[in-house]
């Protein structure tokens, strides 16, 4: 299973479709869907991302909601990831695997968060996120009872992907032109 799963990881993470400006173009319209759940709209405190190559670019999103909403964005130190206050593109900071990351150190208690969006390598019709094989929202998210979206590009939505019983299944998939909810089966 490992193995399958680094195979599909290296096909996903190698594959570069879309120019800076489609990837713009294509994480609004992601993002539009993600604004519109109830999820979404009823939540005051939304764990974020900062993507990287290959995901969704929610860098719009947080800018458009940080005054309404509670934004904030995992730090990752050693094999534990916190979240922290997004208080502005200014006030991150390169961090761990070059992601950008909160200068602030004032950590969010789990418990307060009501959303998690996460990014991923791909996603199956079965709620299973493939991440990029270090584990930190799996771990993290192992003993949280909130709802995890996951974003993603229409390509990046598979038929299926091998999955363990530790990997955390998400609650909703959001992509372009797809959304797999329990709603939309």
């Amino acid at each position: 299973m490992i193995n399958q799963k680094k195979i599909l990881r290296e096909l996903f993470i190698k594959k570069k479709n879309f120019t800076e400006t489609e990837v713009i173009h294509r994480s609004d319209r992601i993002c539009n869907h993600l604004a519109q759940t109830l999820l979404f709209q009823e939540a005051v405190c939304i764990a974020l991302y900062c993507s990287i190559e290959n995901e969704v670019n929610t860098y719009a999103l947080m800018n458009e909601y940080r005054l309404k909403k509670n934004i904030i964005l995992p730090v990752v130190s050693q094999q534990n990831m916190s979240f922290y206050p997004f208080t502005g593109k200014e006030n991150l900071t390169k961090g761990a695997f070059g992601i950008m990351e909160p200068i602030s150190r004032d950590i969010v208690p789990p418990e307060s968060i009501d959303l998690f969006i996460v990014p991923g390598v791909a996603f199956d019709f079965d709620y299973n996120r493939l991440g990029r094989g270090k584990g930190y929202y799996d771990r993290f998210l192992s003993d949280i009872d909130k709802p995890v979206i996951g974003l993603c590009f229409d390509y990046q939505l598979i038929a299926s992907i091998p999955h363990e019983a530790h990997d955390k299944k998400m609650t909703l998939i959001i992509a372009e032109n797809t959304i797999v909810s329990p709603r939309h089966q």
